[in-house]
């Protein structure tokens, strides 16, 4: 499991605001986010991608890479729960030899 330690400045985020409160805009059920608001979003956004990217790490590390690849998000997402919600979008990687061979099966 990974844990988080507070860094920077507080108050402050690496992500851009700007572009939070856009992405929140987009949500029509989200009738205002005041600052606030919009800097604890940016912040759980931060460590969620923190702890994907460290999560993913942790897997190449197995293959004694240093670069993070995108098998090694697909692997993070497929073994672990919390990140369940991605596997539509971070699917695990298929072969083409694979893929073939199930359309020409069907």
């Amino acid at each position: 499991m990974v844990t988080f330690e507070a860094k920077g400045t507080p108050g402050t985020s690496t992500l851009p605001a700007a572009r939070v409160r856009r992405i929140i805009k987009e949500d029509k059920d989200i009738a205002a986010c005041g600052s606030d608001s919009l800097y604890m979003i940016t912040r759980a956004a931060e460590y969620f991608v923190d702890s994907l990217v460290r999560e993913s790490y942790e897997f190449s590390r197995l293959d004694k890479r240093k670069t993070v690849q995108y098998k090694d998000m697909a692997k993070a997402v497929q073994s672990i729960e919390q990140y369940d919600f991605l596997g539509d979008i971070i699917p695990p990687t298929v072969t083409l030899k694979k893929t073939t061979n199930e359309k020409s099966q069907q």
